[in-house]
Parts: C-alpha cells; sequence; structure tokens
C-alpha cells in the first residue's frame, strides 16, 4: 500500500517575521535570472550575441525587472484581475500573488524591442540569445518539484474533473500521480 503524500512545505526559505521572509517562489525567479545572465554572457563571449558582454548585466536586469516582473503583473491584472483596475494600488501587492506567464512574454518581448533600438542592436539577436537562456529559467520555475515547494495548490487542480485542466506536461503526470494516490 501507498502512503499518502502530505504538501506540507513552508513557502518561506526562512522567516524574518511572520509573514516576512525570502519565498521558494522568488527563489526560482533569481536562479532563473542568475542563469540567463551566464549563458547570455556565454553567448555573448562567443560573438553569439551582438550585445557586448560588458551590457548583459543590464541586459539581464531590465529583462527580469521590467520585463518579466512587471509584465507578468500587468497580464495578471489585465487578464484575470480587471477588477484591481479600480482600486490601482492593489497592483502594487505582490505579496497576495498573481503573475502570469503571457503577460511576462509580452512584457519581454516589448523591452526587447525597446532595448535593441536603443542600443542600436537588431531585436532578433537579442531574442535569439533570450531564447537560448529561456529554458534554463523555466525549467527552475515549473519544474514539478519546484511547485511543490512553492505550495502549488495541488488539491485545487486535483479536484476538478480530470485534473489539471491547463498547465505544463510535466505538471499534468506528477498531478495526475498524486490523484492516484489519493
Amino acid at each position: 500500500m501507498l502512503a499518502n503524500f502530505v504538501d506540507n512545505f513552508d513557502p518561506f526559505i526562512f522567516r524574518l517575521w511572520d509573514n516576512v521572509g525570502p519565498r521558494w517562489y522568488g527563489f526560482a525567479y533569481v536562479l532563473a535570472f542568475i542563469s540567463a545572465y551566464f549563458v547570455v554572457r556565454l553567448l555573448s563571449k562567443r560573438g553569439y550575441c551582438d550585445l557586448p558582454p560588458e551590457r548583459v548585466s543590464d541586459f539581464i536586469t531590465w529583462t527580469a525587472l521590467f520585463g518579466v516582473l512587471l509584465g507578468g503583473r500587468i497580464g495578471y491584472v489585465l487578464f484575470y484581475k480587471p477588477e484591481m483596475l479600480r482600486e490601482p494600488l492593489s497592483i502594487l501587492r505582490v505579496w497576495e500573488g498573481g503573475m502570469a506567464s503571457h503577460g511576462g512574454m509580452i512584457g519581454i518581448l516589448a523591452l526587447t524591442f525597446y532595448y535593441a533600438r536603443r542600443h542600436k542592436l537588431t531585436w532578433t539577436n537579442l531574442g535569439d540569445a533570450l531564447v537560448v537562456a529561456a529554458p534554463i529559467g523555466l525549467r527552475n520555475d515549473w519544474h514539478p518539484c519546484t511547485h511543490f515547494l512553492l505550495r502549488a495548490p495541488a488539491q485545487t487542480y486535483l479536484d476538478k474533473p480530470g485534473g489539471r485542466t491547463r498547465g505544463r506536461c510535466a505538471d499534468r503526470f506528477v498531478f495526475r500521480a498524486l490523484r492516484e494516490l489519493h
């Protein structure tokens, strides 16, 4: 007989106060940005990217802050919670959650256009460098084990008929396996 798995992971790496401290979800983002920096820098040093190696950190920082985080948050507000626009300060309450991956992708695309134009680079070349780096970051954020550490609401998905209705292949596999254990 298989034992039931109980998702009892703390979303915090450690707590400074009651609800304040670094979280696993944020740590996954930091790992993604750091790995993107090293990949794009390597591509730049080897001549596969028009971006000079000394500008890689600048580009990745802009991409992280304005492309991924701001784009993801704006995407969440526009696509999933437009009622937040009635109370604009609620958009700043990021501790309540809310990021949209497609909003982040749109943000990255817009930032890549802007950055390329401002620094007289081709946006397709910058995009190529990001496409090479992106799977490593996506692996950090979307890996099923990370979802357990991030306190993904597995039970919500398991209770739906057919399991999780949206999501990635690896997640569907893991959630199907968990459903079978219940």
